[in-house]
């Protein structure tokens, strides 16, 4: 099932990180507008999390500082701090938006298979085309998620086990599992995922079907 590569641009995220700079034209008038504040704060928020994926691409997440990741939002340091208490909080609210529109797309891509392994084979299939055409993304989900420390791991591994849930059947993980077939697959395909972005290239869709077939 192919998978249009705008679904990231939707819902709280207004564009593919790859777009900040044209977003940047769309952004609010300063000053006084009349525009409720409550969606000023949600403008701001949605450049942040862009901004937030283009530093960590760029220079990694160690780097990246929140006067940089305001700087490229085109916001004050002063409303980032509005928005989230430091770096690290941002880093991981940037995590859970970004996966949890990865994982809606994944859940349409896998609907209509029933088995498994189906499963396994739409959602690499989907995940590498959402992943190649947004490499920040891949790259924040992937690896920069790890430099938070204990709290990204843990991030990352509770997106693996929902993940892992999806090709079970399952609606959403209640509790962890053991690790099984679906959770392995999951793993290596996140691993390769890292691996990939590390070296500079894109998500192989080849590459994960294969990882995908062992299920």
């Amino acid at each position: 099932m192919s998978v249009r590569s705008g679904a990231f641009r939707n819902g709280l995220y207004p564009g593919g990180v790859d777009e900040v700079q044209r977003q940047r034209a769309r952004r609010l008038p300063p000053g006084p507008h009349g525009i409720p504040p409550e969606l000023v704060e949600r403008n701001q928020r949605e450049r942040l999390i862009a901004a937030m994926a283009e530093s960590c691409a760029e220079q990694g997440y160690a780097a990246s500082s929140v006067a940089d990741v305001s700087k490229r939002a085109g916001v004050s340091t002063a409303s980032f701090y509005r928005q989230f208490k430091d770096k690290r909080e941002c880093m991981l609210t940037s995590f859970e938006e970004l996966f949890e529109r990865l994982l809606e797309a994944l859940e349409g891509a896998c609907a209509g298979e029933v088995d498994p392994a189906g499963k396994a084979r739409a959602g690499a299939a989907a995940a590498a085309e959402l992943l190649a055409a947004d490499p920040p993304t891949a790259r924040l989900l992937s690896v920069e998620i790890l430099a938070v420390g204990s709290e990204g791991v843990r991030a990352q591994h509770e997106a693996i086990e929902r993940m892992a849930a999806l090709l079970r059947g399952s609606s959403e993980a209640l509790t962890p599992q053991p690790p099984d077939p679906a959770w392995a697959s999951v793993a290596a395909m996140v691993s390769l995922v890292g691996r990939r972005v590390a070296e500079g290239a894109k998500p192989d869709p080849a590459e994960l079907s294969a990882l995908a077939v062992l299920l």
